[in-house]
């Protein structure tokens, strides 16, 4: 998916707040000035060995990702340092940019509103506007990333998001890694100096390659596979431009909710956290954010508050387009669901026309499944 970085923790004391590049630690010198680290790693998906990301080649992060950032201390009343940026942002999330080894805070020349004010905007600065943790108190650190900010009108108010965006076409480059969603949740036992991310995939993918040797048109002569083929996947959950709604079970316990926000998409019950558990509709009947499942996710979903009613998932209807990742071999970033009935490839290469079924029903996150298609 196309967009990610690094995260949070810091102090009162200096203004020269620096951030950590991906590969150092924290040194003493930055510890005795309290400065902010933020470290961040990524988990390969399983069945792949390397450490996997956003860039099409899916080795590591891409100048340019986003994450957002959310801060939430559960088990006390108050609203502790760290979980309110003062208006700063919608939902109160610390937005970040990945500028090589580093994330940095969004600026306004980045072109986001921000905080729906029709104007671009800088976001919260993590590392030296005062938002930093040394509170006693337990602490959990939940980022993901994004790839889109939204802002419309509901219930007469200006509302500004941002969303972790699938796209059912991926023979771009840019909506197949935006369709990448990369999560993770660090638990703190107090505000912290040094804070690592390790990210994982909450999508799945299908790495699909081809056995062309036995290809015939439609005369019976063998051809082969042009660089203009195209493979479609029919029969998926019908998300295409949806946001992914991750649970986090401490997001029933946020203390800085926007209308139709966070809180609404993915409160859930313990056994859910950090599983996918829908897509995000606005629902203005109801006046908040509707989480609907896809085949397979758990529903409902167990929110305190929100999340507790048992809703029809989404259908199977959605036709996905695959990134053509080198010669004879695709790439499809796929929902966490289980289907039904077995989804259908087809390959279109000129006039040609093939069609297959994928032999799975059930795509689980973080996983990387092989495909070979004999055609």
């Amino acid at each position: 998916m196309s967009n990610i970085r690094n995260i949070i923790a810091s102090l009162l004391l200096p203004l020269c707040i620096a951030s950590c590049s991906e590969a150092s630690l924290p040194d003493a010198k930055q510890e005795a000035a309290r400065q902010l680290c933020i470290t961040s790693s990524v988990e390969p998906y399983q069945g792949e060995t390397a450490a996997t990301r956003v860039n099409a080649a899916g080795d590591s992060f891409k100048d340019g990702d986003y994450i957002m950032i959310k801060i939430i201390c559960p088990f006390v009343p108050s609203t502790e340092i760290g979980e309110s940026t003062g208006g700063g942002s919608n939902d109160a999330f610390f937005l970040l940019k990945r500028e090589g080894s580093n994330w940095v805070n969004l600026k306004a020349a980045d072109g986001f509103d921000i905080n729906g004010d029709y104007s671009p905007g800088g976001g919260p600065d993590i590392y030296g506007g005062g938002y930093t943790e040394v509170q006693q108190t337990p602490y959990i650190y939940t980022a993901v990333t994004w790839s889109e900010e939204k802002v419309f009108i509901a219930s007469n108010q200006t509302l500004d998001q941002f969303s972790n965006v699938f796209h059912a076409d991926q023979s771009i480059e840019h909506n197949y890694c935006a369709s990448d969603i990369l999560w993770t949740q660090t638990v703190m036992q107090t505000g912290a100096w040094n804070i690592h991310l390790s990210f994982k995939h909450k999508m799945a993918c299908l790495d699909i390659t081809f056995d062309d040797s036995n290809m015939k048109d439609a005369k019976g002569n063998h051809v082969t596979l042009t660089d203009k083929a195209v493979l479609t996947l029919e029969g998926m959950p019908d998300i295409d431009n949806a946001e992914i709604c991750v649970g986090n079970y401490y997001a029933n316990r946020s203390k800085v909710n926007s209308p139709y926000g966070y809180q609404q998409k993915t409160a859930c019950s313990y056994e859910n956290n950090g599983k996918v558990i829908g897509i995000a509709v606005i629902d203005e009947t109801q006046k908040k954010a509707v989480t609907y499942p896809m085949t397979g996710n758990p529903h409902p979903a167990g929110g305190w508050a929100y999340n507790k009613t048992e809703l029809t998932p989404i259908p199977n209807t959605g036709t996905y387009t695959a990134f053509k990742y080198g010669e004879k071999r695709f790439r499809l970033i796929v929902p966490p669901c289980t289907l039904s009935e077995k989804a259908t490839f087809w390959l279109r290469d000129g006039d040609r026309r093939y069609s297959i079924q994928l032999d799975r029903l059930t795509f689980e996150e973080n996983n990387l499944y092989p495909v070979k298609l004999n055609i």
